[in-house]
């Protein structure tokens, strides 16, 4: 299907994009096009003007903020996710999930903000953002403001952004733990069936300091196992049934049911990949 005819405008400042969109409240921008071209396509959206957003250079850039932020622009490809040393160093994590992503040609277009921005359940940053207690910076003409990113994704495809709003920045802090980001999809590049993120301390004597364990493919979106983490943090290695932590966390999950799979299989599929995922971090981990 042939896309509508729209406007389209490339902003070469972040005064002139903030601009553009308090004129245009039912501008649509575009970051990498990954997810906006197709429903362009299938007339999903009739946004009327296209924002390009890449002549923005402040929304390409990765920084350290003080001893342990790292500030990555919405821009930001999901290629230089991956290779990024300031990323790949200080949250090895955020690389190994941004690895998850479609094939090269997706990871060499799409960008972060842009998918976070989507906000799709069965995308792969949110769950890791999720366990990262991230935060994203939403900037206006009326100033800027910091939403942390559990807020910001209000439901399926349904963020906390306001109208004249742009989403510059995810923040998040440096985190060197042991983590498991892993995946099951029908192809390697589709998106999740089913999805874990986990980020794990445990001490040399067997104590588990903390853990953060996060679940994608969702129905509204993605969910932190906080029942999960707190019967697992403060106890020794040693005195923990992984199999029946992982089965209790099977109330906490609420997936999508669709072509690819019922809830209940989803379920399933997830309770394994916690049993996996858990053993890996707990079991294994820690025992320098």
């Amino acid at each position: 299907m042939y896309l509508k005819s729209f406007d389209y405008v490339a902003p070469k400042s972040m005064e002139e994009l903030l601009q553009v969109l308090k004129e245009n409240p039912d501008a649509r921008p575009i970051a990498g096009g990954q997810s906006l071209l197709p429903m362009l396509k299938l007339r999903i959206f009739d946004p009327g003007l296209l924002v390009d957003l890449m002549y923005i250079k402040e929304l390409q850039q990765i920084s350290l903020v003080g001893a342990d932020e790292i500030h990555i622009g919405a821009m930001v490809k999901h290629s230089r996710v991956i290779n990024a040393p300031e990323i790949r160093e200080n949250v090895p994590i955020l690389s190994s999930t941004a690895e998850h992503i479609a094939d090269i040609q997706i990871r060499n277009r799409g960008t972060i903000g842009g998918s976070v921005c989507e906000a799709d359940p069965s995308a792969d940053y949110l769950p890791t953002l999720f366990v990262l207690d991230a935060s994203v910076e939403l900037q206006s003409l009326n100033g800027i403001r910091t939403v942390p990113i559990r807020q910001f994704i209000v439901g399926p495809l349904t963020t906390a952004i306001d109208e004249g709003e742009i989403l510059t920045k995810v923040i998040v802090k440096r985190n060197t733990n042991n983590f498991a980001v892993e995946k099951y999809a029908r192809r390697q590049a589709d998106f999740a069936v089913a999805s874990v993120t986990a980020i794990c301390d445990v001490q040399s004597d067997g104590l588990i300091k903390d853990i953060r364990v996060a679940v994608g493919a969702q129905r509204n979106g993605p969910v932190r196992l906080e029942k999960l983490e707190r019967a697992v943090v403060g106890k020794n290695r040693d005195n923990i049934d992984i199999s029946e932590i992982a089965q209790s966390a099977r109330d906490e999950l609420d997936p999508l049911s669709d072509l690819h799979g019922s809830a209940e299989y989803r379920k399933d599929v997830t309770v394994n990949m916690l049993k996996r995922v858990l053993s890996q971090l707990i079991l294994e981990g820690g025992r320098d």
